[in-house]
């Protein structure tokens, strides 16, 4: 019984959080719930148990698509001792084997891509079930299940299921822009916030664009060569979840462009109506499209709902790569797709990205109270709807701190420097109608957030009025 060591452990960044909710968990010796780990296909799961197991004694088992009893003979090997190797005739055995193995000391079991096992032995969850109520109680076992197939994981945890009692969940989420700078590395952080743009939260995109200093450059060699690692990656990501992902491609496709209502959904995947929210649920359930309203609203019934593709990666895939295939399989220079394409949409295509980040900066500051931070959109002041002068409203920071807007702020990743404008905009059209939805607004902190700097008159009424931040992408990156 060797102690596992994990080659890989020096490279491993950052889940503090994740790795000591887990040691809690390993450290608990009357807790007898098996940890389900899970998460997205490249959320990184199998760095982090591997990290975790890392100097314990420890056995890791990886889960394939071969036939049960081959997969058994494999796990019997890696439990052979002394030249002798356990018959394992099904999966009850081997399960009884792990928990026998750990009656005298405490040692960690991994089964990695564990809904592999099920498609291959659907009765495992009973089983396990049957074994843990027979077996736990004398053995010190610490067992970790882990899989990326993101429906069949939450599924365990259902009340009718056998298992809902007797697992710890955990979920492995993507990144945020702080933590995943562990893994882009240093540089100017315009640069950092461009590569989280593109990569998003995911360790394993994150990880192509390490120390990149063009991260553009970087990520098209892999995503849009042929030959690249990621250039099929939207479609292995899909294959993994879905049988017939045909229509959930035209929906992905439709929200790479940014967030849409059900109706612009509907118009740009030309998916027909009646079938829009059954594939929407199911791409929410997994975790590829996150659904959006109004800090303002709950969320319940409302008419304001608008869905955003929730992997940055996949956004840049589906606007960039996907469309561009064929013709990129046919010989056609990436870089003409790069130079057409993405570089004159691309701070279009960050700025979702950009505003989520300042949206997160307002939390982590704490600037002004707020307890509720997120984006506000709406109708425009009556009075101007009724002149037809404007029609609808939008906020990009809103913190609310009961029914008080405590903050607001504007996020521009332009090339252009941030106008004095924008205070005007604010005052005469954007807090009225905020006032006009319900909310209190008086002296709320501003702040502003820009790729390119701020004119000279923005610096001066900053300068007199100290509730006014000016922010660029230093500002963000230093929290």
């Amino acid at each position: 019984m060797a102690v596992y060591e994990f080659e890989l452990q020096g490279r491993f960044r950052d889940r503090a959080d994740e790795r000591t909710a887990m040691e809690a968990w390993y450290d608990r010796e009357d807790e007898q719930r098996a940890l389900m780990l899970h998460g997205r296909r490249r959320a990184g799961k199998s760095w982090l148990f591997r990290a975790f197991a890392h100097g314990k004694d420890a056995d890791i088992f990886v889960a394939s698509t071969r036939g049960l009893a081959d997969q058994l003979h494999g796990f019997a090997g890696q439990l052979a001792s002394d030249g002798e190797q356990p018959d394992l005739q099904d999966l009850e055995t081997f399960l009884r084997v792990l928990y026998r193995r750990a009656k005298g000391k405490r040692r960690l079991a991994v089964i990695d891509e564990l809904p592999n096992l099920i498609a291959v032995d659907s009765t495992l969850p009973s089983t396990l079930l049957k074994v843990m109520e027979e077996e736990a109680a004398g053995s010190r076992l610490k067992l970790i299940l882990t899989g990326s197939h993101v429906a069949l994981m939450e599924e365990l945890l259902a009340e009718r299921q056998p298992l809902h009692d007797r697992l710890q969940r955990l979920r492995v989420r993507p990144l945020d822009f702080w933590s995943a700078r562990t893994i882009l590395g240093d540089g100017p952080a315009e640069r950092l916030l461009t590569a989280y743009g593109l990569a998003g939260g995911m360790p394993r995109y994150l990880s192509e664009l390490e120390d990149a200093a063009d991260p553009l450059a970087t990520l098209a060699e892999v995503a849009l060569s042929p030959l690249g690692r990621l250039f099929d990656e939207g479609r292995a990501v899909l294959a993994q979840e879905l049988q017939q992902p045909a229509t959930y491609f035209s929906l992905l496709a439709a929200l790479a462009f940014g967030p849409a209502d059900f109706e612009t959904v509907g118009r740009r995947s030309r998916v027909e109506r009646h079938r829009i929210t059954k594939y929407l649920a199911t791409l929410r359930d997994l975790g590829l499209v996150a659904s959006r309203v109004p800090v303002t609203e709950s969320g319940i019934r409302t008419r304001s709902r608008s869905y955003v593709l929730a992997d940055d990666f996949l956004r840049f895939w589906f606007r960039y790569v996907f469309p561009f295939q064929p013709d990129l399989e046919a010989g056609l220079d990436p870089t003409i797709i790069v130079k057409n394409e993405i570089e004159p949409t691309l701070a279009d295509h960050l700025a979702p990205t950009i505003e989520e980040v300042a949206r997160a900066w307002v939390r982590r500051s704490g600037l002004g109270s707020a307890t509720k931070v997120g984006a506000w959109w709406g109708r425009s002041v009556d009075s101007y709807r009724r002149r037809g002068e404007r029609t609808s409203e939008e906020i990009d920071i809103v913190g609310l701190k009961g029914n008080r807007a405590t903050v607001v702020g504007e996020v521009r990743w332009r090339s252009r420097p941030m106008s004095v404008e924008i205070l005007d905009e604010l005052d005469r059209f954007k807090l009225p109608a905020l006032e006009q939805a319900g909310v209190k607004v008086s002296h709320p902190e501003i702040v502003l957030v820009s790729r390119s700097g701020f004119s000279d008159g923005l610096r001066r009424a900053a300068e007199m009025e100290p509730r006014i931040h000016l922010m660029g992408p230093d500002d963000l990156a230093l929290i």
